[in-house]
């Protein structure tokens, strides 16, 4: 973590507009975090499906990604492994990396073979487990790597209606109150992609999809020095209305990749209902950049007839005492037609991206990894 706050930018669609009962407006917001922050050790655990699909070159090549991204972690990183087939088993638990426990750490990962069934869902409930009972300070983070179906809670692959989806979600919420992120990573095989996409965003980590053995290595070297990077873990925004009521329609992140922000509904100081969502972890040097489609119910009796109004605030929280900034958003209301002022350049973007965000829903759905992953942007190369 740092002590720097980082750099924030809020555009608005509506800017002047005639006195209104209910105001639709998009927010365009920018986040810059510091650039230059060396890499930090994190708190990890690695579920790792060693089920028999995974036998071969694909749990070799598994294997051989472990060992390099054990090479390559920090000092101080705790690393904990998961193995899931028919059971689970914890076969290293709150292991301080340093030079001595790297080569014990390898020794170990080299006698793993692949056998039996898929308990994916038992294996993250064990994972959420860890994550909870760590009380240290360092970033949580979650790796589900798997190539097939869960075989113990089975959801129907095709059917995002199926109510067995919604356990494995519960436990992604679960992972998100312990202030962890799930990345998780479709190996190979011909996982369920809509259950992976849905695991990690809603406990804000990542989707990979690696189409061979190779690149299941290369992604994951990736994904872990992207861990490292993280300077801010699960930061937070929250809209507060100031002159009447507020609705959320839909949000989306489009920078550095395209996906939906689920903003819940939460009670404010008083009587009134703020809207929060919880973001992906920010990295050092990235760009992130967010549209919130809303609508105000404006009161009247809390307006002046024409002028600037302040009309609601926006709060950004970085995770940590004494990181969080308000931004206060303004409209002008006037009678005046030739005052008025529309960015309709900003609702276009938001359409433009959230028909995008929901095209990669229905990719999932169809469990189209490669379509996924061609819309959304690769997770571990990230859009430009």
């Amino acid at each position: 973590m740092t002590d720097k706050l980082p750099f924030i930018n809020i555009n608005q669609s509506a800017i002047c507009v005639p006195l209104t009962q209910q105001l639709a407006m998009t927010l365009e917001i920018k986040i810059l975090p510091e650039r230059d922050v060396p890499s930090r050790p994190f708190f990890g655990v690695w579920l790792l499906d060693v089920s028999g699909s995974m036998s071969g070159n694909r749990i070799q090549k598994a294997k051989e990604s472990l060992i390099k991204q054990i090479e390559q972690l920090p000092a101080e990183t705790n690393f904990n492994l998961v193995l899931f087939q028919s059971e689970v088993k914890v076969v290293i638990r709150n292991e301080t990396i340093t030079n001595k426990t790297r080569q014990k750490i390898i020794d170990h990962i080299n006698q793993i073979s692949a056998f039996g069934g898929t308990a994916l869902y038992e294996a993250l409930k064990q994972g959420i487990k860890m994550v909870k009972n760590y009380k240290g300070s360092l970033t949580k983070k979650i790796i589900l790597i798997t190539d097939g179906e869960p075989g113990d809670v089975r959801v129907k692959l095709g059917d995002n209606t199926d109510p067995n989806y919604q356990e494995y979600f519960n436990l992604a919420r679960e992972a998100l109150e312990y202030k962890a992120s799930i990345d998780t990573v479709g190996a190979l095989g011909e996982h369920n992609v809509y259950l992976l996409y849905e695991i990690a965003k809603q406990s804000t980590g990542k989707y990979i999809f690696a189409k061979d053995a190779d690149e299941l290595k290369t992604k994951m070297l990736i994904a872990t020095e992207q861990t490292t990077r993280i300077i801010f873990s699960q930061p937070s925004i929250e809209l507060i209305p100031v002159a009447g009521t507020i609705t959320v329609d839909d949000a989306v992140q489009y920078k550095p990749t395209i996906i939906r922000m689920p903003f819940e509904k939460i009670r404010g100081k008083l009587k009134e209902y703020n809207y929060k969502t919880w973001l992906r972890s920010f990295e050092a040097g990235d760009t992130y950049q967010f549209l919130v489609k809303l609508r105000l119910d404006l009161d009247r009796k809390k307006l002046k007839p024409a002028g600037n109004q302040h009309i609601l605030t926006v709060k950004f929280d970085f995770g940590k005492k004494g990181l969080s900034e308000s931004k206060d958003i303004f409209v002008k209301f006037s009678d005046d037609a030739s005052e008025h002022r529309i960015n309709m350049q900003i609702n276009k973007r938001f359409a433009q991206y959230y028909s995008t965000a929901q095209e990669i829903t229905e990719q999932t759905i169809k469990n189209d990894a490669e379509g996924t992953q061609r819309i959304q942007g690769d997770e571990t190369k990230k859009i430009s």
